[in-house]
């Protein structure tokens, strides 16, 4: 067997093993403890899109209006700001979206992707600010809006030996 060949072979056995390793049932997912967890892996949803970070600019505190304007303590601004009604509605949207496409994150995690997906719950699940302003265009104003929309990014954990799926963020969007 060429070197190639070997590297080819270990990369498809490495990729068959983490299929089966997720497992033919999709997981469910707690994003409080799934962010509690993966924290340090980057895994954000709570912290920056959690129902408990009040709505309306401040600049005395973290809000989901001054993440348009880049307020401290958000790093940058951002074109959309949107946040989840509340944790049940998190927990409940992610779960639906990931046993609805388990096949599709599966086969994207087993080849080492990071798995993106959008999604419609049918109904109101987020709220929060677009920036009327339009990337430099014209001045930063954030308008309200609410949203039926979500974005989910799932990896594997590295550094692990069984493939384990985390959220990175679930983002509600508009």
């Amino acid at each position: 067997m060429s070197k190639r060949s070997m590297i080819n072979f270990a990369a498809d056995s490495a990729t068959t093993l983490r299929y089966y390793q997720l497992g033919n049932e999709p997981p469910d997912f707690d994003l409080t403890a799934n962010d509690d967890a993966y924290r340090d892996r980057g895994a954000h949803t709570i912290d920056r899109h959690g129902p408990d970070i009040p709505l309306r600019r401040d600049p005395r505190t973290k809000t989901i209006e001054g993440r348009i304007y880049g307020d401290l303590p958000w790093a940058a601004s951002v074109t959309r700001s949107y946040q989840w009604l509340d944790l049940s509605t998190i927990n409940r949207e992610v779960d639906a979206y990931v046993r609805l496409n388990w096949e599709t994150i599966r086969a994207d995690l087993a080849l080492g992707h990071l798995h993106k997906g959008d999604y419609d719950a049918g109904y109101r699940i987020g709220r929060g600010y677009f920036n009327s302003g339009m990337y430099g265009t014209g001045p930063r104003r954030a308008r309200y809006g609410e949203t039926t929309r979500f974005n989910v990014l799932i990896r594997l954990a590295p550094g692990l030996v069984t493939a384990t799926p985390f959220i990175l963020s679930a983002y509600p969007w508009g």
